[in-house]
């Protein structure tokens, strides 16, 4: 089974070109660890500042497992890019989707 992983994330007023070196980052250290597959999208017709990542995975449980250990003991700069996230956003939120072959 594969599922596809959406962040949806409303920065703040100008503050999308910040978000997105921040998102490269993130995206960077996913791929180092086995997730590969990522689009990244903005909203130009209804909620403006608003960007959707997307990654696909094969198992939720290895994913979350790999997300909190992100977390965990985390180092001055992975708590600086956590910190980062919270000044340029406003919202966020996530959606999991079961990915369909047919």
């Amino acid at each position: 089974m594969r599922y596809m992983i959406r962040d949806v994330f409303t920065c703040k007023r100008g503050k999308v070109p910040e978000y997105l070196e921040m998102l490269k980052i993130v995206i960077g250290a996913l791929k180092a660890a086995g997730v590969t597959e990522h689009k990244v999208y903005a909203d130009i017709a209804e909620s403006m500042d608003t960007i959707f990542h997307e990654m696909e995975v094969d198992s939720l449980d290895a994913y979350f497992e790999l997300e909190r250990g992100f977390f965990v003991d985390m180092d001055a700069e992975t708590k600086g890019l956590v910190d980062a996230y919270n000044d340029v956003t406003v919202s966020g939120r996530r959606e999991i989707f079961e990915v369909l072959d047919i």
